[in-house]
C-alpha cells in the first residue's frame, strides 16, 4: 500500500559559484514557479540525487549521483549524507561524511545548490518494518485511501464510533471550551464544585457564536470581512440601501434599453431585436468561462464574481449614461455642427475613457476598500475587472446591435464580438491589476502611485480606442465616396485593436506571475499547517496542481455525489484560505477584533469539514454493506 509520511519541497536554487553564463541561465534565483518543486516522501527510505535511480531526482549540477538518503523510524526522520566532500546542510549545520542527522518537520536541508524543506506531520511513529505495520499519531487521525476515498491516505482508519472516541483528539480551541467539530471524548462528564450564592447581573450579555459554516457559505473571510463593530441594524441598513441602488440602477437601465429596443422594433422589424438579445451574450459568456479558468487556486465566491458583473452591467450604466449624455451636449455646443473636428474626436473619445473607467472602477475600489480580505493579489484584480467590464460591454452592445444591426450586422460582429470581445474587460483589468498589485508590497508610496498609473493606463486605452474609431466613421461620413478616406479609416479602425491586444499579452504575462505566486504562497505559508496536523500530506501537494485538484473534485462528484463534492471543495479552499490570511498577516494586516482571529476560524472549519467528509464516507460504506 502506498502512503505518504511527508514531503520535501524546494525552497530555491542557488547559481554554481564557478557557472558559465550559459549554464547559469539553468538556476533562476528566487522562488521557482516550475514544476517539481514538491517531492512526496512514500517510503520510509528515500534516496536523493542526481542519478535517475534515486527516489527523489535533483537536476542540480551540483548535487551528487547519490547525494543523501532521508529514512523515518521509531525515533523520527534521520538524513545521511553519502558522499565524501559535497555538501549536506541542516539548519546551515554540516553534516560530515556518513555522518546522520535527526531532522525534524520544517526543517530545512541543503544538498549542493539545492534548498528543501521537511514538510510532515508531527509525533510520527514505525512500527515493525519487516511487517510494513505503520502508524502515525497525527494531531488529527482520519482514514486511508482504501478505507474511504482517494481523498484520504496515509493515516489510522478509525472503522467504528468506539474507534473515533478512541482516537480523537481535542484541539486548542475544544480545549479553551470551544469545540472545533464534534469530539466524543469531550462528552465526559467532571463533577461540578458547589457554585458561591450571587445576585445575577444587571444587564444579559449577547451570546456568543462560532459562526457554523456549510458548504455553500459565506466563508471565514466574508465573516472577518465586515467590521467587527458594526452591530446588526448597522448592516441590514448598509444591505438595504445597496439593494436599493441596485434595483433603482435596474430599473433605469431597463427603460433606457427599452426605449431602444421599442425604437429599434419600429425601424428594423423583430431581426434586431432577436440579434441585440443574443449576439451580445456570447462574449459575456466567454468571459465568464475565461475567469472561471484563469481563478485557479484562491477562488473567489460566486455571490462576489456575480456582483462585480451587475456592477458592470447594471449599476455603472446609468451614472454614465448620464455623464455622457450631458458632456456630448456641451461638446456640441462649444464646437457647433463641425462633425469631422479633430477636437471634437479627442473629447468624445476622453469623455467616453474618463466616464466609463471611473465608473467601473468605482466597483473594484468598493469591492478593493470594503471587502479587503477578499481583494487577496493581482489575480483577484483581474477577475473582478473582467467581470465588470464583461457586464458593461454586454449591454453597451445591446445598444449597437438593436440600433444597427440591419446596416453593419457583419462589421459589429466582427468589430465588437470577433476583435474586440475582450476590450471593456482590458480596459477595466488595468486598473484591477494595479489595484491587485497593492496587496504585493509594503511600500507605501506604490500603494497610492500603481493604482492610478492602472487607472490613467485604462483611461489612455479607452479614450484612444474611442478617439480612432470616432474620428474613423466621421472621416467616411465627411467624404462618402473617396476610396482612398475608406481605405485609409479601414486601416485605422483594424490597428485600434493593437493596443488592447499589446495591453492584454503584459496582462497575461502578470497573471502568469500572480498565478505562480499563488503556489508559492501555498506551499511557504501551509507547511506548518502540514506539521500541526491541519493539513494533511495529500491535500498539501494537491493544493499546489490546480488540475489534480479539479480531477480529484470532480472524482469526488462521480463517486459520492454532490454534498461530498461541496464539502471536498470547501475543504480545499477554506486551507488555501488560511494560507493567504497568514501571508496578509505577513505584509502587514492587522489582527481583527473579537476573541477569535482568521486563522482560528480557518483551522477550525477545516476541522469541521474533514470531520463531515469523514462520516459521510463511513455512512456511504455502512449503507453498502
Amino acid at each position: 500500500m502506498s502512503q505518504n509520511y511527508g514531503v520535501l519541497r524546494v525552497v530555491r536554487v542557488r547559481p554554481p559559484a564557478n557557472a558559465t553564463a550559459d549554464v547559469q541561465e539553468r538556476y533562476p534565483s528566487g522562488w521557482l514557479p516550475e514544476e517539481q518543486l514538491i517531492h512526496l516522501l512514500t517510503r520510509h527510505e528515500t534516496t536523493i540525487g542526481r542519478a535517475l535511480n534515486n527516489d527523489i531526482i535533483l537536476m542540480d549540477l551540483t548535487v551528487s549521483r547519490e547525494h543523501a538518503r532521508l529514512s523515518l523510524d521509531e525515533c523520527g526522520w534521520h538524513v545521511l549524507n553519502l558522499t565524501v566532500h559535497n555538501i549536506v546542510r541542516v539548519n546551515g549545520q554540516p553534516v560530515a561524511s556518513g555522518e546522520t542527522v535527526h531532522m525534524r518537520s520544517q526543517d530545512v536541508l541543503v544538498l549542493g545548490s539545492t534548498m528543501l524543506q521537511l514538510i510532515a506531520p508531527q509525533h510520527t511513529l514505525v512500527k515493525d518494518e519487516s511487517t510494513q505495520s505503520t502508524e502515525h499519531l497525527a494531531v488529527h487521525p482520519f482514514p486511508s485511501s482504501q478505507q474511504l476515498s482517494p481523498l484520504w491516505t496515509g493515516h489510522v482508519r478509525p472503522h467504528t464510533a468506539a474507534d473515533l472516541r478512541a482516537t480523537s483528539t481535542p484541539t486548542r480551541a475544544a480545549q479553551n471550551g470551544h469545540t472545533d467539530f464534534p469530539n466524543f471524548a469531550s462528552l465526559q462528564r467532571v463533577p461540578l464544585s458547589p457554585l458561591p450564592i450571587q445576585p445575577e447581573p444587571e444587564l444579559v450579555a449577547q451570546p456568543w457564536h462560532d459562526d457554523e459554516e456549510g458548504a455553500l457559505g459565506a466563508g471565514i473571510t466574508m465573516q472577518f470581512a465586515i467590521p467587527q463593530r458594526m452591530g446588526t441594524r448597522t448592516r441590514w441598513l448598509i444591505a438595504g440601501v445597496g439593494f436599493t441602488i441596485l434595483m433603482v440602477s435596474a430599473i433605469i437601465t431597463i427603460v433606457l434599453n427599452s426605449i431602444i429596443g421599442l425604437s429599434s422594433l419600429a425601424q428594423n422589424g423583430p431581426s434586431s431585436i432577436f440579434t441585440a438579445l443574443t449576439i451580445p451574450l456570447i462574449p459575456a459568456l466567454g468571459i465568464n468561462l475565461l475567469v472561471n479558468f484563469i481563478d485557479r487556486f484562491e477562488r473567489e465566491p460566486w455571490f462576489l464574481r456575480l456582483a462585480a458583473f451587475l456592477w458592470g452591467a447594471i449599476i455603472a450604466i446609468p451614472p454614465t449614461y448620464l455623464i455622457e449624455i450631458n458632456v456630448q451636449t456641451l461638446i456640441q455646443n462649444a464646437l457647433g455642427r463641425d462633425t469631422n473636428s479633430l477636437l471634437r474626436s479627442v473629447l468624445l473619445g476622453l469623455n467616453a475613457g474618463i466616464t466609463e473607467e471611473t465608473v467601473k472602477g468605482l466597483g473594484l475600489l468598493l469591492l478593493f476598500f470594503v471587502l479587503r480580505d477578499e481583494f487577496d493579489n493581482m489575480t483577484d484584480g483581474i477577475v473582478y475587472g473582467a467581470l465588470i467590464g464583461a457586464g458593461f460591454a454586454m449591454v453597451e452592445n445591446f445598444s449597437y446591435f438593436a440600433q444597427n444591426s440591419k446596416d453593419f450586422l457583419p462589421i459589429l460582429i466582427v468589430g465588437r464580438i470577433v476583435l474586440g470581445w475582450l476590450s471593456h474587460s482590458t480596459f477595466t483589468v488595468c486598473f484591477g491589476a494595479a489595484l491587485g498589485y497593492v496587496r504585493h508590497t509594503k511600500v507605501r508610496w506604490r500603494h497610492f502611485v500603481v493604482p492610478l498609473m492602472g487607472y490613467f493606463v485604462a483611461v489612455a486605452l479607452h479614450s484612444v480606442f474611442d478617439f480612432v474609431d470616432v474620428y474613423a466613421n466621421a472621416t467616411v461620413i465627411a467624404s462618402p465616396n473617396n476610396p482612398t478616406v475608406q481605405l485609409f479609416s479601414l486601416i485605422a479602425v483594424i490597428g485600434d485593436y493593437i493596443p488592447p491586444f499589446i495591453a492584454q499579452v503584459v496582462l497575461l504575462y502578470f497573471l502568469i506571475k500572480a498565478l505562480a505566486h499563488e503556489v508559492a504562497v501555498i506551499r511557504e505559508f501551509l507547511a506548518s499547517e502540514v506539521s500541526s496536523g491541519v493539513v494533511l500530506v495529500d491535500e498539501y501537494a494537491l493544493l499546489q496542481n490546480s488540475f489534480q485538484r479539479t480531477r480529484q473534485e470532480r472524482h469526488v462528484l462521480r463517486q459520492s455525489g454532490v454534498k461530498q463534492w461541496m464539502r471536498t471543495q470547501a475543504l480545499y479552499q477554506t486551507e488555501i484560505g488560511l494560507a493567504f490570511r497568514k501571508w496578509h498577516v505577513s505584509m502587514g494586516d492587522k489582527p481583527k477584533l473579537g476573541y477569535r482571529q482568521p486563522e482560528d476560524a480557518y483551522r477550525q472549519r477545516i476541522r469541521r469539514l474533514r470531520y463531515e467528509i469523514m462520516t459521510s464516507e463511513m455512512k456511504k460504506r455502512t449503507t453498502e454493506k
